[in-house]
């Protein structure tokens, strides 16, 4: 399935603001959108009281004063850490071939291009980040981001700035190995940043449709780390948690409620 029917439109948006604005300062204002965008369903979760049963760790409010002080730090990140990153690397990634008004990838290989970037990001995220919780790396830079036991949507970037700079390269990998056109790396960035407040957003919810993905963590793996500061350290799947023994703390606990529940149903 093609996407060319929406060329004429990307086309015309491209030619209104210019390739260089958009590459730079357009991906910033993009992830922004998506970002936010996706933090304030959840949000908005927290004042709505039939949905506070799916709430992961029911014990912990997620109260004004955090969530101010969380966005604050987050958007001061994104400003002066992220902004400038973009700005500076510029010339860089044009120099990569990226172009923002190129022909755009058919559905299938987008969707080849989006499944590859999560693998890819997963990996490199899972070892970084296992890495990131030892001795001054834990100490110095990684442990701003447990600052909050019980994430809330908005946690998931914040984050030391160094971190950020890390972690940031492992997200580009995917689209630039497998593309070079901005639309692909605005797709790429929208539904990674979803992936990620989700998985912070502290609910578990039944109906959330990644559940039918192989390996999925979702909110309800990744709230685990939050919770005990050990173990699932992967981004988005649960494979390499499982292939090297990371994981067996969170599926230990989750056969030890499952058995307490099945006890509980038979008396």
């Amino acid at each position: 399935m093609s996407l060319a029917f929406l060329e004429p439109y990307w086309y015309s948006f491209v030619d209104k603001f210019g390739e260089d604005f958009l590459i730079s300062y357009g991906t910033f204002f993009a992830h922004q959108a998506f970002y936010f965008g996706a933090f304030i369903p959840f949000f908005i979760c927290d004042f709505l009281p039939f949905l506070q049963k799916y709430k992961i760790q029911q014990n912990k409010t997620n109260d004004w004063k955090s969530q101010l002080n969380c966005t604050f730090k987050v958007l001061l990140t994104q400003t002066l850490v992220q902004l400038p990153m973009m700005i500076i690397f510029h010339p860089a990634i044009h120099a990569t071939g990226l172009r923002a008004k190129a022909p755009l990838p058919s559905l299938p290989y987008l969707l080849l291009t989006l499944t590859c970037s999560f693998i890819i990001e997963d990996f490199y995220f899972y070892w970084v980040h296992r890495a990131l919780h030892h001795g001054i790396w834990y100490k110095y830079i990684h442990k701003m981001h447990h600052d909050h036991s019980a994430p809330f949507g908005i946690t998931a970037e914040y984050a030391h700035p160094i971190e950020t700079l890390i972690l940031g390269v492992g997200t580009v990998i995917g689209p630039f190995l497998f593309s070079r056109d901005l639309f692909t790396l605005w797709v790429w960035l929208g539904v990674r940043l979803y992936q990620t407040v989700e998985c912070h957003c502290g609910y578990d919810f039944p109906f959330n449709p990644t559940r039918l993905i192989p390996f999925w963590g979702g909110a309800k793996f990744h709230d685990f780390h939050h919770e005990t500061f050990v173990g699932n350290y992967a981004s988005t799947f649960t494979y390499l948690d499982a292939m090297f023994g990371t994981s067996d703390k969170y599926l230990k606990r989750l056969d030890e409620r499952a058995a307490k529940k099945s006890q509980t149903k038979s008396e």
